[in-house]
């Protein structure tokens, strides 16, 4: 009887701990993704602060931002991309802090740079593109810019390596890229919030 109660008392225990390893889980994923918020918008509002002025326009401001993006970073490969919740994120911190980084980088710190100085609607896409190499569809991340009710592309990556910062890829109604980007057939959208 008293062996009973005590493996009736040690299931209790075991119980009670898993229960409460449950509990303080997403108060720790909450915090983690607070300081994530935190470290991003000081990062974004230091950048913006440095590199537009409360007077341009907002096209200037993207064109400000998309050319400090295209000069100031480098290329880091990243292989298997598997975005979890809240990649972008943690990638445009990376970009920022690391100085390079794959297209999906490019397009995180863009985007968080274009939303903090215009309060446009921003995204992320991610699909294929042939951009590159017009024989061969690789995966690739952009960002599109809605302006008055049309979806424009900023794509500093595909600018910077693909047409070796023309200005080719900065603010192109989409409907003029379609090819360029397998038609967005398969493409995923990440909204941008700040």
């Amino acid at each position: 009887m008293k062996k009973n109660r005590r493996n009736t008392y040690k299931r209790l225990i075991m119980f009670a701990l898993a229960l409460a390893l449950l509990l303080s889980a997403p108060a720790a994923s909450v915090q983690a993704a607070s300081s994530v918020n935190k470290k991003l918008a000081k990062q974004v509002n230091g950048i913006v602060k440095k590199k537009v002025k409360a007077k341009d326009s907002k096209k200037k401001k993207l064109q400000k931002l998309f050319q400090y993006t295209e000069k100031t970073y480098k290329y880091g490969r990243a292989y298997g991309f598997k975005p979890k919740k809240g990649w972008e994120k943690n990638y445009a911190l990376e970009m920022y802090s690391k100085k390079k980084g794959s297209c999906y980088h490019y397009a995180a710190a863009y985007a968080f740079l274009a939303k903090k100085a215009t309060n446009y609607t921003v995204r992320i896409g991610v699909g294929k593109t042939n951009g590159f190499n017009p024989k061969v569809k690789q995966d690739h991340a952009w960002v599109e810019i809605r302006i008055k009710g049309n979806w424009y592309i900023c794509d500093p990556n595909m600018d910077k390596f693909a047409a070796k910062s023309s200005g080719k890829y900065f603010l192109k109604d989409r409907k003029g890229l379609k090819k360029t980007y397998n038609n967005f057939k398969g493409a995923k959208y990440y909204n941008v919030k700040l």
